[in-house]
């Protein structure tokens, strides 16, 4: 087990009416202006637009609305919101949504105290120094964005998506109401459940040695987003189901599974899948569903230990050699994956094969990728090649 330190300083207000605990934290802090930022119509539909407004009014918080964030954040719209901030003397970002929404509002709240463009601090041309408070009222569990401090941006002019880590990033405080996520779609929460599952992984396989605790921790994440997933799609409101699923995502990508590890995880699929988002405007969790196995499969020789444990802990494989039961796991995970009705082959998303040697470029475009094994663009080619 490696050295670490640990640092997480997200409140998290979780449960049943945690939503309107979000204003009177904001004003008990002395913020009195905010952006309130989020995407579609479906927090008018839940009632989480209603309870939100009611609350921030109550409590002396005035806020101007920026509607309008797709599913891949652009560069864009964090432009308009940044410009919209600063016109109207806003003091704080309020995030109402999922993964997209508060990687956008993490991206304003760099962007509005810098003089250059945000796009600096994922292009690595600046690093951050400072960021205006950021709140989040989560609707949809996926990327655990609600408790992390990354954030993830498409510059859609250059084709590019990009990501920044930095402690400015971690929201002041979440508000998380398993309830109002009764109504995401299905598709939603399936891709939820593989962005999930995937980041535990990233984590899981980064070669780590004496991190016993660690591997049995991400091991019953996994089971428990898969048994929680299916029972979701079974019956999308099961309150239980819905509240366990909620914070799994989160613990997925909250710190909690490198502790003690080499690395944040390896996170080449990522980085692949992010090529995909950014020309195609690929769905994150798909992507990953179509990707994570090709990766595995490319670089289970690297780690056979932890592949062969994987199959025998998650999906009880106990015949053959390690290298038959690695392999095994990754074709269950493949089968999973497909039994959710994921997409697991980069023809299900609609690229063509003339153009996985551009987007393999484009994924290694600022290096290798991976800490497993380092992936040039010949090897990220090879892995799409066979996810095709």
């Amino acid at each position: 087990m490696q050295d670490f330190v640990y640092y997480n300083p997200t409140k998290v207000l979780f449960g049943q009416d945690a939503n309107a605990k979000i204003a009177p934290l904001i004003a008990q802090e002395g913020i009195q202006r905010v952006l309130m930022l989020y995407g579609g119509g479906s927090i008018h539909r839940t009632g989480v637009y209603s309870q939100l407004v009611r609350s921030l009014e109550e409590n002396g918080v005035v806020f101007v609305e920026c509607p309008g964030v797709k599913q891949n954040p652009l560069l864009s719209k964090v432009e308009e919101a940044i410009s919209l901030v600063r016109e109207r003397g806003l003091q704080a970002i309020l995030a109402v949504g999922g993964g997209s929404v508060i990687d956008s509002a993490k991206a304003i709240s760099l962007g509005v105290l810098y003089d250059g463009s945000v796009w600096d601090f994922y292009s690595r041309a600046a690093k951050p120094s400072k960021a205006l408070p950021l709140y989040v009222v989560s609707t949809v569990s996926a990327t655990a964005s609600e408790m992390n401090s990354t954030s993830v941006l498409t510059n859609e002019t250059l084709g590019h998506k990009s990501a920044v880590t930095n402690d400015l990033l971690f929201p002041r405080a979440t508000s998380i109401d398993p309830s109002v996520q009764s109504s995401v779609p299905v598709r939603q929460t399936v891709n939820g459940g593989v962005d999930a599952i995937c980041h535990v992984l990233e984590t899981y396989f980064d070669g780590t040695k004496d991190v016993e605790l660690q591997m049995e921790y991400s091991e019953g994440l996994v089971r428990s987003i898969m048994r929680l997933v299916e029972a979701l799609l079974k019956n999308p409101c099961d309150y239980q189901a819905r509240a366990q699923f909620a914070w799994a995502s989160v613990c997925a990508l909250n710190g909690t599974t490198w502790a003690g590890h080499l690395s944040r995880g390896d996170f080449a699929s990522h980085a692949m899948g992010h090529s995909l988002s950014a020309a195609y405007d690929a769905i994150h969790g798909e992507t990953l569903s179509v990707l994570m196995p090709a990766w595995m499969k490319f670089v289970m020789a690297e780690n056979l230990g932890a592949f062969s444990r994987f199959s025998e802990r998650v999906f009880q494989e106990s015949g053959g050699s390690r290298e038959d039961r690695a392999a095994a796991g990754i074709e269950k995970l493949r089968g999973f994956f497909a039994s959710l009705g994921a997409p697991t082959r980069m023809r299900d998303l609609g690229v063509p094969e003339d153009a996985l040697p551009r987007l393999a470029a484009d994924a290694t475009r600022g290096g290798p990728v991976g800490t497993l094994k380092k992936l040039q663009a010949p090897d990220v080619l090879a892995i799409m090649q066979a996810a095709y």
